[in-house]
């Protein structure tokens, strides 16, 4: 094994130990790390948390036509930050696209090959109208696991860690003309370097 796939795979095992805290205990330590302050300024019904300064992103995707189903050709692209705060059941994003208009609705969905299932829904074309065209951030903010769907049981943050450190965690943009998505992307965790 060389030294890439050793040190992915010791930061993964890391990453689950790590997840496995969180889910026990207030406080997880993946958010020490990344220690935020509060605004309770909200909008969307969900406490904004402002990054500190300094705090790396501790996952990310990168959005295209290829993982959508079925693929799509497209010259939409886009982008996406994540990481868990304040009390380890709060995850902040931020998306970006490019080349895309008439977006709909935005989701972290799960997949393990095939068929995508919506998780948590991060815009809705219904509450928020079509939207475009976007060449910057597509939608930003926060969400907890009171704002999961319950599919496929799971209501924990600790839940979505594991689906992403498992390779089963995506971002799904749908717009007016690709309803089922127009990118897609995996979520990955982000090595140390």
């Amino acid at each position: 094994m060389d030294k890439l796939n050793r040190a992915a795979v010791a930061y993964i095992v890391a990453a689950l130990f790590i997840a496995s805290i969180a889910a026990l205990t207030p406080v997880a330590i993946v958010v020490a790390q990344n220690n935020t302050t509060m605004d309770t300024n909200t909008t969307t019904g969900v406490e904004n948390t402002t990054q500190a300064q300094g705090s790396t992103p501790q996952f990310s995707t990168n959005l295209t036509g290829e993982l959508t189903f079925p693929p799509t050709v497209t010259n939409a692209t886009g982008s996406g930050e994540f990481t868990v705060v304040g009390d380890g059941n709060t995850m902040r994003y931020k998306i970006d696209a490019n080349n895309i208009d008439k977006v709909t609705d935005v989701f972290v969905a799960a997949s393990s090959g095939g068929r995508y299932v919506d998780l948590v829904q991060l815009r809705s074309g219904v509450n928020e109208g079509i939207s475009g065209p976007i060449n910057g951030t597509l939608v930003e903010g926060n969400f907890t696991s009171t704002d999961f769907s319950g599919r496929l049981n799971v209501d924990q943050m600790s839940d979505l860690l594991k689906l992403i450190l498992d390779g089963n965690a995506y971002i799904r943009v749908q717009t007016f003309d690709a309803p089922l998505g127009k990118i897609v992307g995996k979520i990955t965790p982000n090595l140390p370097q």
